[in-house]
């Protein structure tokens, strides 16, 4: 019985190993949002230190339990392919976002269908992003052709983008990251027989490409629908 115990207390350690990773992103990103620590404390040190440190913690203890699995069966296995599979998700986001397509915090953080004349934010967004190195993205080009401004507005909140006041000519918006509320300007800029699109991260801190994706999706909503 003693080693039934034992061996039931260790497999929850092992199980705790794993799961460590994803709790302290969920207890990171929880904080954030009430308010507890701010975003230095949440996305730099417990995300992007603290959790890629535990995801090791969660490989070895993932090993463990494969080892184990060889004396407890079907239930072991199970319990094993889990793990694996948790960790191996936590290794192949940080991966995919921060070190395959942009390596290096390389993430152009201003981007436009238009970099050698991108649009210009309004008065009331300008001041935020001011001095900003405009870029492309692989692959994301103008729309050919004039839209409607209200078309323009419903592609936005579609994105993911929450409208501000905006004219004819001129569509704006912003959209709030969901788990570390980073917050990135979005201006539609409409002319005959041409819609070029802008984005802006309001933080300068790497991305992973967040802000191309923001971008390549409004194009993509502002396709002609069929």
């Amino acid at each position: 019985m003693a080693r039934r115990g034992s061996g039931g207390w260790t497999t929850l350690a092992l199980v705790a190993g794993v799961l460590s990773a994803p709790l302290v992103v969920f207890i990171a990103v929880f904080g954030l949002r009430f308010g507890w620590w701010g975003l230095d404390f949440a996305r730099d040190w417990l995300s992007f230190l603290v959790a890629p440190c535990l995801l090791g913690l969660g490989a070895l203890a993932t090993l463990i339990l494969v080892w184990r699995a060889r004396r407890t069966g079907a239930t072991g296995w199970l319990l094993a392919l889990g793990s694996a599979v948790i960790v191996a998700g936590g290794f192949a986001l940080l991966y995919v976002n921060f070190v395959h397509q942009y390596p290096d915090g390389t993430a152009p953080l201003d981007v436009s269908t238009d970099p050698a004349e991108p649009p210009v934010f309004s008065a009331r967004v300008q001041s935020l992003h001011a001095g900003s190195d405009v870029v492309a993205c692989p692959g994301v080009a103008f729309i050919p052709s004039q839209v409607l401004a209200e078309d323009a507005t419903a592609a936005l909140q579609r994105a993911g983008f929450t409208p501000l006041p905006s004219s004819l000519f001129r569509v704006e918006g912003t959209h709030e990251g969901m788990w570390f509320l980073l917050q990135h300007d979005a201006t539609i800029r409409i002319r005959p027989g041409q819609t070029d699109i802008r984005v802006a991260a309001r933080d300068k801190r790497p991305n992973g490409g967040e802000t191309c994706r923001l971008l390549a999706r409004i194009v993509e909503e502002l396709q002609p629908r069929n």
